[in-house]
């Protein structure tokens, strides 16, 4: 009769141990401060990746079907908010920090791009871009099975989309943080 609660007891320990590891996570950070003044977060539709009667390749319509969904926070930058900047981005630049991420290309002090997962099989691609007078966004990408072909081929995709039919636009995202 002590097993049962004995069991009990480890499996409580094991999900609250658990779920304290999942504490820094970029996806905790991101919806934390979602609502936060000073930041502007946005989940973007996977729809409105595709524009509307859009014809894709083979190839493209693999790469858009791979992601599940994709979120970016901003953090507005100000003389006056120089210190929370920082303090902020450098966040961030902690949780990329963690073994799940590998680097892909780094971007100097203007960024990174990192992903998790296998090359073959990335599980999220978190783009981040930094300017000390703009302030910073930081972009994930999570799908199922992606990898880097399939992300270039839906960047290359979306990127030269007419970005005044109202449907995002990745390449334009880039613009917010010059990259020098």
């Amino acid at each position: 009769m002590k097993t049962i609660p004995s069991i009990l007891i480890l499996l409580l320990v094991a999900v609250g141990m658990s779920s304290c590891s999942d504490k820094n996570s970029l996806q905790n950070y991101i919806l934390d401060n979602a609502e936060r003044v000073g930041f502007s977060s946005s989940t973007v539709p996977i729809s409105s990746i595709k524009e509307q009667g859009m014809e894709m390749t083979e190839k493209q319509e693999e790469a858009f079907n791979a992601i599940d969904r994709v979120n970016i926070l901003m953090f507005k930058a100000s003389p006056e908010n120089q210190e929370e900047f920082i303090a902020e981005r450098d966040k961030v630049k902690t949780i990329l920090k963690q073994k799940k991420y590998e680097e892909l290309i780094d971007l100097g002090r203007n960024g990174v791009i990192k992903f998790s997962g296998e090359e073959e099989a990335i599980d999220e691609i978190v783009i981040l871009l930094s300017n000390k007078e703009m302030g910073f966004a930081v972009t994930r990408i999570v799908g199922d099975d992606m990898n880097m072909k399939k992300f270039m081929e839906l960047y290359q995709m979306v990127s030269q989309r007419d970005a005044s039919k109202n449907n995002f636009n990745f390449g334009e995202l880039t613009k917010f943080i010059p990259i020098n």
